[in-house]
């Protein structure tokens, strides 16, 4: 069961008959192998104990945990990537999930990285984007960053500027501070789903895409080279489509 107290929030469960409470925060991931439930914790040994994924899910935020597959549970938190088979976490070890979960898995990770998003000082964010992304600042291309975020609400993924550059800002029309922040469909009004979709899959799924947008602000055509700078952000290079 889980411990409603005010602190730490814990689980308490009986191990070798004794009941023993467990920091939530320390569980990196659970799986259940021929009904033994193996707990994987941070900087401590596995706990073993015959219980279901159900049970041990029931226990946990329903935000913080998400069940991949029939017999396993991983800490959102702890999930750096996903490739076509797995989720990955900060050590290596590779999880399978159900391919029916994919979405699903996409889905609450990218929440819970909006909400950490929305956590974030901005300035702080800003600083670091820029000290990263400093060799772009005077770069003779359009550059911006577009960070995903997944609407639960509307059931669809949405793009917002968190950096740009110069030449960006230009091609845009707007001064580059006031585009931190700003939505991609604010800026550019005639974009799709389509166009979220792609800087989607980008920012999720480590996928590069090169490719002709339809007309912009400036009413030319241009290219632009997707790739993902950082889980759930996609880079942006823009060039003239005689480039």
């Amino acid at each position: 069961m889980a411990d409603k107290g005010v602190g730490i929030k814990t689980i308490r469960l009986m191990v070798n008959r004794r009941e023993r409470l467990i920091p939530v925060d320390s569980i990196i991931y659970a799986q259940v192998t021929d009904k033994l439930c193996t707990i994987f914790r941070v900087e401590a040994a596995p706990i073993q104990i015959f219980l279901t994924i159900a049970s041990l899910k029931a226990m946990l935020p329903q935000r913080e945990f998400i069940q991949i597959n029939r017999n396993c549970l991983v800490a959102l938190r702890f999930i750096r990537d996903l490739d076509e088979s797995s989720v990955i976490l900060p050590d290596g070890v590779r999880l399978p999930y159900s391919r029916r979960q994919k979405q699903t898995i996409l889905n609450a990770v990218q929440e819970r990285l909006s909400l950490m998003a929305r956590q974030q000082e901005a300035v702080l964010w800003k600083q670091g984007a820029a000290e990263e992304f400093r060799c772009f600042e005077h770069f003779p291309f359009p550059f911006c960053i577009v960070e995903n975020k997944y609407d639960p609400v509307d059931n669809f993924q949405q793009c917002f500027f968190r950096y740009a550059n110069e030449a960006f800002a230009a091609l845009a029309g707007k001064p580059w501070h006031l585009l931190s922040g700003a939505s991609f469909s604010s800026v550019f009004p005639q974009a799709d789903r389509q166009w979220m979709q792609l800087f989607a899959q980008c920012a999720l799924e480590n996928r590069r895409f090169d490719l002709t947008l339809p007309q912009m602000k400036t009413g030319v055509p241009v290219r632009a080279l997707l790739y993902q700078t950082h889980y759930g952000f996609c880079g942006c290079m823009v060039m003239t489509t005689g480039m």
